[in-house]
């Protein structure tokens, strides 16, 4: 038996409570509680009271707005080219003088031929039809022009000459459009017919 420790006087020494020794599981660390942040989606600003509801632009807009364009671009071009075709088109060979439409029979000199720079310009009309001519880019429409139109025989004619518009013929090729309707109707409606051929 250890005895107790006593002070000079003989008293009890009063000893330090000894308190519970703490476990091992208190001794473990523990790990930091990981929280992950909170994502929130934008707010969308709410219409004010009697206001429409806004709607949401589509993406791309710009492309689909650049695909109408060049769209509607393609479809202006393609028919302005038709119709520039239809009506300024010309040809140096003998295609036009075979596919010529009802109103004319003869074209005068034929798509193609070569003549002499003096020689006569015109068209044989079919019956009913009259019509003027363009030579070189100069319309010939009256007689002042030097326009012959003999509608008994249907042939509507130009016969270069000094001081008329036309002198002579372009040593070269050279391009007639001759303008042609219905003599009970007006020349707003008339149709070109156009041919290229030589001269010399």
């Amino acid at each position: 038996m250890v005895p107790l420790p006593t002070t000079a006087t003989g008293e009890g020494v009063d000893l330090p409570v000894m308190t519970d020794t703490p476990s091992t599981d208190d001794l473990v660390p523990t790990e930091p509680e990981i929280t992950e942040p909170e994502i929130t989606e934008p707010e969308i600003a709410e219409p004010a009271p009697g206001e429409p509801p806004r709607r949401r632009e589509p993406r791309f807009q710009l492309a689909d707005w650049l695909r109408r364009v060049i769209i509607s671009l393609l479809i202006i071009g393609a028919l302005a080219g038709i119709f520039y075709t239809g009506m300024y088109a010309t040809t140096g060979t003998d295609t036009t003088s075979q596919g010529l439409p009802d109103s004319v029979d003869r074209l005068m000199p034929a798509s193609g031929d070569e003549v002499l720079v003096q020689a006569q310009v015109g068209v044989d009309l079919a019956d009913g039809y009259t019509g003027y001519l363009t030579i070189n880019g100069v319309d010939i429409r009256t007689p002042e022009d030097g326009l012959i139109t003999n509608l008994g025989t249907g042939q509507v004619l130009y016969q270069p000459g000094a001081g008329k518009p036309v002198e002579t013929l372009n040593s070269g090729q050279n391009c007639v459009i001759a303008m042609v309707w219905d003599q009970l109707e007006t020349v707003e409606t008339a149709k070109p017919v156009s041919w290229c051929f030589e001269a010399t």
